[in-house]
């Protein structure tokens, strides 16, 4: 599979909404099952105007497989999404590397702890794993990763 990157517009907000709850409730994880695609689609236009940077990872059919949103003045990564359909053929590590690019001096995320699959992508790309905390609004244990 062939991915561009190029950065969000606004008439991708339904799509972005739909990928992101689709990718976050495929997690399994509990706290991803109460997300509801109506309270992403609102949170977007938020954070952008808070300080989001966002990316968009098209595959060679023009869909959207992916999305990363980065707040750059802190050095986070915050938001890393891949559509379920799309996941393992290579769109995360496409947008991972697109987002050390534009932070190549540093960077951190945090991820829910029981996301395995997360952990093991973040550790296998480079990323120490470090403190653990509870997520600041959603209240699952999170753990922090740092890059380099």
């Amino acid at each position: 599979m062939q991915i561009s990157i190029r950065p969000y517009a606004t008439a991708d907000l339904d799509e972005t909404a739909r990928l992101w709850f689709e990718s976050w409730r495929s997690t399994g994880l509990d706290v991803a099952q109460q997300a509801t695609e109506a309270a992403m689609r609102a949170r977007i236009p938020q954070e952008l105007a808070s300080g989001w940077a966002v990316y968009l990872a098209v595959d060679d059919n023009g869909r959207l497989a992916g999305f990363l949103a980065l707040k750059p003045e802190i050095g986070r990564l915050d938001q890393i999404f891949v559509a379920p359909s799309c996941q393992r053929q290579g769109v995360g590590r496409a947008l991972l590397d697109f987002a050390k690019r534009q932070m190549p001096k540093a960077m951190w995320l945090r991820t829910a702890v029981d996301n395995m699959g997360a952990c093991r992508f973040y550790e296998r790309s480079g990323f120490r794993r470090g403190e653990t905390d509870v997520h600041p609004t959603l209240g699952h244990g999170t753990v922090i990763y740092r890059w380099p």
